[in-house]
C-alpha cells in the first residue's frame, strides 16, 4: 500500500554515513546543552531567523499544548477546518473552544473571523499556514488582520507553520502578541525525531522559556537534524526531490479536475473535494493508493493526497486514467 495520507516525506533524509558520524558524536552521558545552542545557530541561519529567539520542544504538538495550557485559559479560537490537534488539547484541559466555520469553497470570511474574535474574546488563535487541510497560503493582510483583532483583546495568536517551508517566505505579524511554531517533521523528513520550534519575540519568548524543559530534546535528535543542517548540498537536493514530487502529484491530479475541485496548495499535499472525490479515493485504495478521507461532516466530500516516492507515480497514474476511462465510458 502506497501511503498518501500521512503528510510525511516519502524518502528519508540522511545517508547512513551522516547517521553514524551523528551517533557517534553524541555524548550520552551529558545533557544536550552545546547540541542545543548548535541547533539553534543552524537552524536560524537556514530560516532567516534569530537564534536568540527561537525555543524547542518535543515536537510542535507539544508546543500546540503548552500553549493552551499558558494562554488559552480564556478560551482558544480556530478556523473549521484546520488542525484537529487544536480541538483535541483543549478538550483534554476543557477550556472554552470556538470554530469559525469556512465558505462552501473551504475559504474564510475575515469579516466574520474579526466579529467572532470580538464576541468572543479569545486569549489563544491557532491558524496553520499554509492551511492544513487546504493547503492554502493566507496572505500577510489577512494575517495582519487577525493579529491585531488578538491584540485588540489582549490575546495571543499562533501561526502554526508546519508546511511553511514549501510555501514562498512572507512578512509575518510581529509583536509580543504573535508567536510562530514550526517543525522539522514535513519538508526536513524528521518526523519521528519529535523536534518543534517556537520563535517569539522577547517579553514572550522569556515567558516560553519559563515554562518549558531545561532540556527539551535529546541529543540523539538533536545530532541526526544538526547533520541535515550541516550539508546544505545534501538538503537542498533532499527538498529538491519533495518538490519534484509536489509538482509531478500536481499534474497528476489535474487530468481528473474536469470530476472534482483541486485546491491550489502551497505544501505537501493537494486536497480535493467534489461528489465524486470519495468515488476517486475508493477507486484508488483499491489499486493500492491510500489518501486521506475525513469522518467530520464538513468534510466528508473532501480528499487530501500527500507527495509519494517518485517511483510510484507511474502507477498512479495509470490509476487515474483507469478512473478517467470508467467514468467517461
Amino acid at each position: 500500500m502506497v501511503t498518501m495520507d500521512r503528510n510525511t516525506s516519502p524518502i528519508l533524509p540522511l545517508t547512513d554515513g551522516q547517521i553514524e558520524r551523528a551517533v557517534k558524536a553524541t555524548s550520552f552521558n551529558l545533557y544536550p546543552e552545546e547540541e542545543i545552542k548548535t541547533f539553534k545557530r543552524l537552524y536560524a541561519k537556514r530560516n532567516q531567523f534569530s537564534p536568540d529567539y527561537i525555543e524547542l520542544a518535543n515536537g510542535s504538538d507539544e508546543w500546540l499544548q503548552k500553549f493552551i495550557l499558558t494562554f488559552g485559559q480564556n478560551g482558544v479560537m480556530t478556523l473549521n477546518p484546520d488542525f484537529v490537534m487544536y480541538q483535541v488539547y483543549s478538550q483534554q484541559v476543557a477550556v472554552p473552544f470556538h470554530q469559525i466555520a469556512c465558505r462552501a469553497d473551504f475559504q474564510f470570511d475575515f469579516d466574520d473571523i474579526e466579529r467572532d474574535i470580538q464576541a468572543y474574546r479569545p486569549s489563544l488563535f491557532l491558524i496553520s499556514n499554509p492551511h492544513n487541510p487546504t493547503g492554502r497560503l493566507f496572505t500577510e493582510s489577512e494575517l495582519e488582520r487577525l493579529a491585531a483583532a488578538m491584540a485588540a483583546v489582549d490575546g495571543y495568536l499562533v501561526i502554526d507553520e508546519a508546511y511553511g517551508e514549501f510555501a514562498p517566505d512572507y512578512q509575518r505579524p510581529t509583536g509580543a502578541h504573535v508567536i510562530i511554531v514550526r517543525t522539522l517533521s514535513k519538508i526536513y523528513g524528521l518526523a519521528g525525531l519529535r523536534i518543534g520550534i517556537a520563535i517569539a519575540e522577547e517579553a514572550t519568548f522569556e515567558q516560553l522559556t519559563r515554562f518549558n524543559h531545561p532540556y527539551p530534546v535529546n541529543s540523539v535528535s538533536l545530532n541526526l537534524a544538526n547533520e541535515l543542517f550541516s550539508d546544505d548540498d545534501h538538503l537542498n537536493d533532499f527538498i529538491a526531490y519533495q518538490q519534484q514530487s509536489k509538482q509531478r502529484l500536481e499534474a497528476a491530479l489535474k487530468t481528473v479536475d474536469k470530476w472534482l475541485t483541486i485546491v491550489p496548495s502551497k505544501s505537501n499535499f493537494i486536497f480535493t473535494y467534489g461528489e465524486r472525490a470519495p468515488e476517486l479515493a475508493a477507486f484508488l485504495l483499491e489499486r493500492g493508493y491510500q489518501a486521506r478521507q475525513y469522518d467530520e461532516a464538513l468534510l466528508k466530500q473532501a480528499v487530501r493526497y500527500s507527495i509519494i516516492a517518485l517511483e510510484d507515480y507511474d502507477g498512479f497514474e495509470q490509476a487515474l486514467r483507469e478512473w478517467s476511462e470508467q467514468i467517461d465510458s
